[in-house]
């Protein structure tokens, strides 16, 4: 691939690049994710417990913070997680 086409591909596909890379390289589709178990957040995010910093706290706030029956049509664990997505991390942890 010419370098010219490459940072073209870059900055069109950002996210399949991995940016902290000594060589960066691409990143494949996810493929497979709609066939997984739907999960209560808590469940889905203990498997991050050892990656991300007091993860339980942050989901414990996002569960609080959302009603039983969201207007929006989704369930309660679905906009907490869309909450703890877009919430705000202390201590620079994110």
């Amino acid at each position: 691939m010419s370098e010219d086409i490459e940072l073209q591909v870059r900055r069109e596909n950002a996210r399949l690049v991995i940016p902290d890379s000594q060589d960066p390289q691409t990143v494949g589709p996810i493929i497979g994710y709609a066939q997984e178990p739907l999960l209560p957040l808590a469940d889905a995010c203990t498997p991050l417990i050892p990656i991300i910093f007091n993860i339980l706290v942050y989901v414990s706030i996002a569960l609080e913070n959302t009603p039983d029956d969201p207007s929006d049509g989704l369930t309660s664990d679905e906009s907490a997680s869309i909450y703890l997505y877009t919430m705000e991390w202390n201590d620079g942890h994110r």
